[in-house]
């Protein structure tokens, strides 16, 4: 299964233009910054404010020359001064402050300043929300090749979100964003060749993308390009590569990539067919929230195929064990139930299971139905008026009965951090 991205949140602009060890070849630029140097203010305050170029990060400082130069009218000066008016670096957070300055940036650092603008009006940082002022300065900033800005507006024009819907703008706007490096608009650039949104479907423009983000860090890139690589969607079906890429990730907790990880163990792409290994992966899934994931595990368990794996039970002030063990004579077995976990012992050999699904009837006779490794299933079955009770070894999903026997049942409040 494949990702993709919601409606992205505008971000605000943090780029600042580099900064300088010195001002020329042989005067410091302290030097020249305290013989009146704009330039060399502004780099001296940039590198004050985010501790670069050899320079310890010093806000009083780089308050200091910041402000100096934007006496002097220098922009880009203006717009690091304002984001520390933004966010509070040395100073008292004061957003009016900050737009003041930002406005006085204009298109300076690549319109950064017009997209922290565009947010603000968004927002309503600085009065109401002004969403036809926030869409003159993004546009603005978009214009003098803001990134975070074209990202923004190309998921405004895909999701119709405050604009009409327009995909080919979109598209436009996230290829221009992803010419300039930008992950996230790689991302979806891949999605639009993906899905052929906006533009002619095309898997291998997806593949290079999806490909270019996940190289980058981009969690979803990665598993997208492994869905595409384990089925041979615009290149060739590499089970090794789409594996690697799965595997990072699922490392950063990508619940999809832990069900495409499972796909590939449960039908043996590449590997060994592990029932357990897939198990595990659409368990996890699962419990994390994917939807494909808890029903690959339902399916899994109706054909008999899930392998369970004990599990440190959670927790419980008050969870009681069930133990069931037998009492017909030449049969050594015991029963351990508690929460989703359980154990079944016979012969000295113990196997894991968990809790499939109640089968009681309304007359009140109880019985519970479990899958355990070694492709067991174990049928435990409580007759009310009798108080009998006796327990089925079961394979084959329920469909060959291997052993049956009377058991005792009886609960107790002992918990341990693992069934024994």
């Amino acid at each position: 299964m494949k990702f993709i991205y919601p409606t992205s949140l505008l971000i605000l602009s943090l780029f600042l233009s580099s900064g300088l060890a010195r001002a020329d070849g042989n005067t410091s630029l302290l030097e020249s910054a305290a013989g009146g140097d704009t330039m060399a203010q502004r780099d001296l305050g940039i590198n004050y404010l985010e501790g670069i170029n050899g320079y310890e990060k010093n806000y009083t400082e780089a308050n200091k020359w910041l402000a100096s130069a934007v006496s002097k009218g220098d922009k880009p000066a203006s717009h690091a001064l304002a984001i520390m008016y933004t966010f509070g670096y040395g100073v008292d957070k004061d957003y009016f402050k900050a737009e003041k300055l930002y406005i006085e940036a204009g298109d300076a650092v690549n319109g950064a300043s017009y997209n922290n603008l565009g947010a603000f009006y968004e927002r309503g940082l600085v009065g109401k929300p002004d969403p036809v002022l926030a869409d003159k300065y993004l546009k603005l900033a978009a214009s003098a090749g803001n990134p975070d800005a074209m990202y923004y507006l190309g998921s405004r024009y895909q999701y119709g979100k405050g604009v009409r819907r327009d995909y080919k703008k979109s598209f436009s706007l996230y290829k221009k964003a992803a010419d300039k490096g930008y992950v996230q608009a790689m991302f979806a650039l891949a999605t639009l060749y993906d899905d052929g949104i906006g533009v002619k479907k095309d898997d291998k423009e997806a593949v290079k993308w999806y490909k270019k983000a996940a190289d980058l860090g981009d969690v979803y890139a990665m598993n997208n390009l492994g869905h595409m690589l384990m089925h041979g969607e615009g290149i060739k079906k590499d089970y090794a590569s789409a594996r690697a890429y799965l595997e990072k990730a699922k490392d950063k907790g990508d619940t999809s990539a832990m069900a495409n990880l499972g796909y590939i163990y449960l039908n043996g792409l590449g590997v060994k067919k592990n029932y357990q290994k897939a198990s595990e992966l659409y368990q996890e899934s699962c419990d994390k929230g994917e939807k494909t994931g808890c029903d690959t595990v339902k399916e899994m368990k109706n054909k008999g195929t899930y392998r369970a794996t004990l599990k440190q039970p959670k927790e419980k002030k008050h969870s009681k064990r069930l133990v069931a063990t037998s009492i017909d004579e030449g049969v050594n077995a015991t029963f351990i139930w508690q929460g989703d976990d359980a154990s079944f012992k016979a012969n000295n050999q113990q196997i894991d299971c968990a809790f499939l699904e109640d089968h009681s009837e309304e007359k009140g006779n109880l019985a519970t139905a479990f899958v355990c490794t070694d492709n067991v299933q174990i049928l435990l079955k409580q007759f009310k008026d009798s108080k009998n009770a006796y327990l089925a070894v079961m394979t084959d999903n329920f469909k060959t009965e291997v052993k049956k026997f009377s058991v005792n049942v009886y609960l107790t409040e002992k918990q341990t951090n693992k069934l024994k």
